[in-house]
C-alpha cells in the first residue's frame, strides 16, 4: 500500500495523460472477483465501463501480476523523478494550451513572437541568394555532390581528398568502381541516418539530412526537406533551433519536446506558433523568394533558371 501511494502521488500527472498506465494502474488495484477470472473498473477512463479481461486460472496468478505491475510503475517512477525535466517532457501531452503558461514563460514567448510578426511583415534583408558557382553544372550546393536524387556533403570533405568518389549514400571511394577484393582499401564506410557520411554539406547546416537538389536562402535553414525562414531570425535569438515546422527552441533533444512555461508540470524549451511556418522571402514582392516553405532552389544553385540576388 505505501508502495501505490508514492507511485500515484508523483506518477498522477503522466497517468492522466497516458491512458495505457491509467488502465494498468486500475487492474493493479483490482479486487480478486473469482478464482477464475480477474477484473476491473475503468475508472477514469473515458467510457466509464466496467470491462472483465485477463483469464487467470488461479489467485496467486492475480497476486503475481498485480505485484509485477506495481514493480513496473515504480520503476517508471524512479525514472522521472530522479531524472527530472529532460525525461518528463518525452510524455508531454500538449495540454499546454489547455493549462496556460508560466509569467516568466509567456514574456519570452510574446518577446519572440513580437520579432517574428516585424520578420514576417516588414520581410528581412537577407532573403537573397548563397553565392555559389551558377555554371560549375552542379545543381546542389558548392560544398556538394548529387547522389542519386539527392545533395550529399562532398566525399573529398568527408572522407578526405583520396577519396572523392562516391558509390553509396555511406560509401565514399578513391575510384569510380572498387572490385570486391579491394573493396575496403578503395573505399571508406560511415553509416548513419542523417550522419556519418550520409549528410548534407555546411552550407545547409550540422548534421543535415541529405536532400533535394538546390539550396535555400541566406535567411533560410533547411528542415525535413524544406526550406524555412531560420528561427534564429524569427524569434530574435531567443529560440535559435528549428524543432518543428512551426517550432523554434532554445536548446535541442529531449527538452524540445514541450513547451516553455507549460503549466502541466512538463516544463521544456519549445515555442510553438504558425508565425514561424514561413519560409525567408516575406513582405519583399519578390515570386524568386518565396514566403512559403518550399523545397531547395535549383535557381540559386545553377544558372539555368533565374536566380534570387547573389549576396556579396
Amino acid at each position: 500500500q505505501a508502495l501505490s501511494v508514492i507511485v500515484f502521488t508523483c506518477f498522477a500527472p503522466l497517468i492522466n495523460q497516458i491512458a495505457p498506465l491509467r488502465a494498468m494502474a486500475a487492474f493493479a488495484h483490482c479486487p480478486l472477483r473469482s478464482e477464475e477470472e480477474i477484473g476491473f473498473r475503468g475508472e477514469g477512463l473515458e467510457s466509464g465501463e466496467d470491462f472483465d479481461i485477463v483469464p487467470v486460472s488461479l489467485r496467486t496468478n492475480g497476486r503475481m501480476i498485480r505485484v509485477g505491475v506495481l514493480s513496473a510503475l515504480a520503476a517508471v517512477v524512479g525514472t522521472v523523478c530522479l531524472v527530472g525535466t529532460p525525461s518528463a517532457v518525452m510524455f508531454n501531452g500538449g495540454v499546454s494550451a489547455i493549462t496556460g503558461f508560466s509569467s516568466s514563460g509567456d514574456t519570452s514567448r510574446q518577446q519572440a513572437l513580437q520579432v517574428a510578426s516585424q520578420e514576417v511583415t516588414q520581410g528581412s534583408n537577407l532573403a537573397t541568394a548563397p553565392k555559389e558557382n551558377l555554371n560549375d553544372g552542379n545543381i546542389c550546393n558548392d560544398d556538394e555532390e548529387q547522389y542519386g536524387a539527392l545533395c550529399y556533403a562532398k566525399c573529398s570533405q568527408l572522407a578526405g581528398p583520396d577519396h572523392t568518389y562516391r558509390q553509396s549514400a555511406w560509401t565514399c571511394c578513391k575510384q569510380a568502381q572498387c572490385s570486391l577484393a579491394n573493396l575496403f582499401s578503395c573505399c571508406k564506410h560511415d553509416a548513419g541516418a542523417c550522419s556519418g557520411f550520409s549528410i548534407a554539406g555546411m552550407q545547409e547546416g550540422s548534421a543535415i539530412c541529405p536532400h533535394a537538389p538546390g539550396g535555400c536562402l541566406n535567411d533560410e535553414e533547411l528542415f525535413l526537406g524544406m526550406c524555412y525562414m531560420k528561427c534564429s531570425l524569427l524569434t530574435g535569438g531567443l529560440y535559435p533551433n528549428r524543432a518543428e515546422i512551426d517550432g523554434c527552441c532554445k536548446s535541442v533533444g529531449a527538452y524540445c519536446l514541450a513547451e516553455e512555461g507549460a503549466k502541466d508540470g512538463f516544463d521544456g524549451m519549445l515555442i510553438t506558433n504558425s508565425t514561424f511556418d514561413v519560409g525567408g522571402g516575406c513582405a519583399d514582392s519578390s515570386a524568386g523568394t518565396p514566403c512559403q516553405p518550399h523545397p531547395p532552389l535549383t535557381s540559386v544553385t545553377e544558372s539555368h533558371s533565374p536566380s534570387p540576388s547573389t549576396s556579396s
